[in-house]
């Protein structure tokens, strides 16, 4: 009688170690929001594209051509993380225009903010 006893004991702690672990896995999982955009042009020299820019939200890391980027609303702290590891923070202010070479990089608004941007990115000339 007193081994059931200890198998419901054990039975029951093991109950109440479980689900914090299965509750800290789907945090894990979690990923933040993409950006989403609203393509104006695309040709096979340049795509032009306007979008809001949430916090929270990202672009995903990828290979980008060189762009420029108007914020054409809002004011908020950007926080680029490049292939390598590195991590710059840029400020971004309603009017400003940034500038911002071919890489492979990520973004995030990091910031208390939304901005409605305007980029325009070169593509990769194909050679003849």
């Amino acid at each position: 009688m007193r081994s059931i006893g200890y198998g419901v004991l054990i039975l029951f702690l093991a109950g109440l170690a479980g689900p914090p672990a299965m509750a800290q896995d789907k945090k894990a999982d979690k990923k933040a929001p993409i950006r989403a955009q609203k393509v104006l042009l695309d040709n096979e020299r340049m795509r032009a594209t306007e979008s809001l820019f949430k916090p929270g939200e990202v672009n995903p890391m990828e290979a980008r051509g060189h762009r420029v980027t108007r914020v054409l609303k809002g004011n908020t702290t950007i926080e680029r993380t490049h292939a390598d590891g590195k991590i710059e923070k840029i400020e971004w202010k309603e009017g400003g225009v940034y500038y911002s070479p071919a890489d492979n990089a990520s973004a995030k608004n990091v910031g208390k903010s939304a901005v409605t941007i305007y980029t325009v990115t070169m593509k990769a000339q194909k050679q003849p």
